[in-house]
């Protein structure tokens, strides 16, 4: 059975009870920043004394990119401008530009 609970959204006091009554035992809560900020005081010290390790992670926000950056970079590389890229990718132009600042950074 899985022991451990992940949260991504806030959480209320009465969540943290409905996820403590689960079927199998929770021994470790791995809960996002922005939720862990809305968590109240009273629930972790509450989980504290349960011995429930609170984990929190950082999540990556918004959807997966579809361009490969490493397409984009070897393209880069072999000197073909962006526009190249672009017809040769099927992608904005915009995309391209995008991503050879993030790489140049």
């Amino acid at each position: 059975m899985n022991e451990d609970e992940i949260i991504k959204r806030k959480v209320s006091l009465s969540d943290i009870i409905h996820i403590l009554n689960r079927p199998y035992p929770v021994k470790r809560i791995r809960i996002s920043q922005g939720a862990f900020n809305f968590l109240p005081k009273k629930a972790i010290s509450t989980l504290n004394k349960m011995n429930i390790k609170i984990e929190v992670i950082k999540l990556k926000r918004g959807p997966k990119t579809k361009v490969n950056q490493d397409n984009i970079f070897m393209l880069y590389k072999s000197d073909l401008s962006a526009y190249e890229i672009s017809k040769k990718l099927k992608i904005p132009l915009r995309t391209v530009y995008y991503h050879i600042s993030k790489i140049k950074k």
